[in-house]
């Protein structure tokens, strides 16, 4: 008699055998069956924010606006769209508002499906070279000297959109951590990059700093996601540090798992078939499957990943990033950094499709088929399934 589990990723599935006499223990997200759409979640978040005023009553018509964009989440032109309209409705010119983003958000992919009204919102790709386009912000001791970007410092408000996700810098990124160090000058950035790797995979240490510079900002209005299976959206939070607290609540609630053990073979699956999954996603699996991993434990990421794979070596090979990669950086070094620590701790195995096996120059072995995987289950005394490996975090608890 076999165990049988059906493996979905992308538009794979592949078929996992193992005996009955083995441990296995899938980890599952606590998600909403019956969620709204996009539309009411936008809608209902921006006219019923937590703990705080509507937007529109924290700006007026000759306010001048900063949208701070850094990443991508799911349903991103649909939500940037309702928030811009929503500013329309309060009277705020459209040339008085600026999208911040940085180059890895790609800008160039979505800009052009804005809506004609819109054609006046200026878009600014940070620069954290070009001391021109920074300002300063603090010398604080437990900062540092910071400069920021200059459109941020200036705005009359900043709105932060975007999501919130489990990250080993911030434990939880998105709200304060979109700001800092994401908007700082090269200089921080770098100093950021060099800090040690804690023991924890998900420490908070560059929380603290994040929020205090947000606090130096004044009142900066958060607009937060937090995403579903798939590409699909769970819940939607705007407000301030109260609405930025309860959606960490949330986000634990429906993706934070407890383990009571460590595991021989940890699977994570990384994507549905509707999302677009890149090496920044591998990373967040890893980070999250490395903590349930016994040593010289194999870890195997189930995904149909697209990178450009000399441009991600590249930054392997780097022990720091320094001023000159510091805007540009595909990946975020923290997490390249466990990436290298994981893959010499252990084995790493990315599924491979196609006969693209140069996924060893990323320290990773290939893994070619489902027969492959179950040959790999055969050798392991228990074996972990995160489904949705790069937005979950599963905390060990001890007995």
């Amino acid at each position: 008699m076999m165990k049988e589990f059906s493996l979905a990723f992308a538009s794979k599935v592949w078929e996992f055998k193992l005996r009955k006499e083995q441990i296995a223990v899938e980890f599952l997200p606590n998600l909403n069956p019956s969620h709204a759409n996009i539309p009411d979640l936008i809608r209902n978040a921006l006219f019923q924010p937590v703990g705080y005023p509507e937007l529109k009553r924290a700006i007026t018509p000759d306010d001048r606006l900063a949208i701070v964009l850094v990443d991508h989440f799911n349903g991103f032109l649909e939500i940037l769209i309702a928030v811009l309209e929503h500013i329309a409705g309060t009277g705020v010119a459209m040339e008085n508002v600026t999208l911040v983003c940085l180059a890895c958000t790609n800008s160039d992919s979505w800009v052009d499906n804005l809506p004609d009204e819109f054609n006046e919102i200026k878009i600014e790709v940070h620069n954290p070279d070009n001391k021109k386009a920074t300002a300063f912000l603090t010398s604080a001791d437990d900062v540092g000297m910071l400069y920021l970007n200059r459109t941020v410092i200036e705005a009359d408000q900043v709105v932060v959109l975007g999501k919130r996700q489990y990250d080993p810098y911030f434990g939880i990124s998105g709200a304060e951590a979109d700001i800092f160090p994401a908007l700082a000058n090269s200089e921080m950035i770098s100093t950021c990059s060099k800090e040690v790797l804690g023991d924890d995979a998900n420490s908070d240490l560059g929380k603290q700093k994040a929020l205090k510079v947000s606090w130096l900002l004044g009142a900066p209005y958060y607009i937060q996601i937090i995403e579903g299976s798939n590409a699909s959206v769970e819940e939607i939070f705007a407000g301030a540090d109260q609405a930025n607290r309860f959606a960490e609540k949330r986000l634990d609630e429906i993706w934070k798992q407890d383990a009571t053990s460590t595991f021989d073979l940890v699977i994570a699956l990384v994507g549905g078939a509707d999302e677009k999954i890149g090496f920044v996603q591998l990373c967040r699996a890893l980070v999250c499957a490395k903590r349930i991993v016994k040593k010289n434990g194999a870890i195997v990421l189930l995904a149909q990943a697209e990178f450009n794979l000399n441009d991600i070596k590249k930054q392997l090979e780097m022990k720091s990033i320094g001023k000159s990669e510091a805007a540009f950086s595909l990946v975020p070094h923290h997490l390249i950094r466990h990436w290298v620590d994981a893959a010499s701790q252990g084995k790493v195995y990315v599924s491979t499709f196609e006969g693209k096996d140069d996924i060893a120059r990323l320290l990773a072995l290939p893994l070619r088929s489902a027969q492959e995987l179950c040959d790999l289950g055969s050798k392991a005394d228990g074996v972990a399934i995160i489904r949705d490996a790069h937005k979950s975090y599963i905390n060990i608890k001890k007995r």
